[in-house]
């Protein structure tokens, strides 16, 4: 019987399966693992995972984790600055080099 409650374990499973490959999938809880599911859609998702991402979460939890991300490719910055409406200045990765591109 569904009495119209969400499961955890079923909006987990709509992400690709490669998004969370270093995690537990049946330990991640979408509401308290919310910055770091919307850091990895930011850096690593498909058009999928991103239009559930929108459903899941509001604009000012999305900003607040981009804006802090430390790194972030350069072409997701200014697509997230786009999208988010946001100068790419005010990302904290905003002029960085992302750590793997470092080496």
């Amino acid at each position: 019987m569904n009495d119209g409650a969400v499961n955890n374990a079923d909006i987990i499973d709509q992400f690709s399966k490669g998004l969370f490959w270093n995690f537990n999938r049946e330990k991640l809880d979408y509401i308290k693992h919310k910055d770091l599911i919307i850091e990895r859609v930011i850096e690593a998702g498909l058009e999928e995972d991103e239009i559930l991402m929108w459903r899941l979460y509001s604009y000012i939890d999305i900003k607040n984790v981009a804006v802090n991300m430390s790194d972030l490719l350069y072409d997701d910055l200014v697509y997230m600055s786009c999208v988010l409406n946001i100068k790419e200045e005010d990302f904290k990765c905003y002029g960085k080099t992302p750590w793997f591109r470092k080496c």
